[in-house]
């Protein structure tokens, strides 16, 4: 896998500094527009997502898009690859 498909919503697609984080997840999102602008969402559930995100949970709370990808079988995947290269657990979220 390349970093195009690992680490796609990273700057300059390089991973991240994984010391912080505490574990990495898989949640479903959706895309709006509102005001002419695209925003996403995440929380959704397999069945009502467009797309999957993997996460990395941070330490002090809250969450950081690693990598966008458009079906749950690839981000199960791609969710593995990241939590081996990064010696941190996978939760699925959806």
């Amino acid at each position: 896998m390349d970093n195009d498909t690992l680490f796609n919503c990273c700057t300059h697609y390089a991973a991240p500094d994984w010391s912080q984080f505490d574990w990495l997840e898989i949640g479903g999102c959706v895309s709006f527009e509102e005001d002419g602008e695209t925003f996403t969402e995440g929380g959704f559930m397999a069945s009502e997502a467009e797309f999957f995100t993997v996460y990395g949970h941070l330490r002090e709370g809250g969450c950081e898009a690693i990598t966008d990808i458009p079906t749950l079988d690839l981000a199960d995947a791609v969710g593995e690859h990241l939590a081996t290269l990064s010696g941190l657990p996978l939760h699925h979220c959806c």
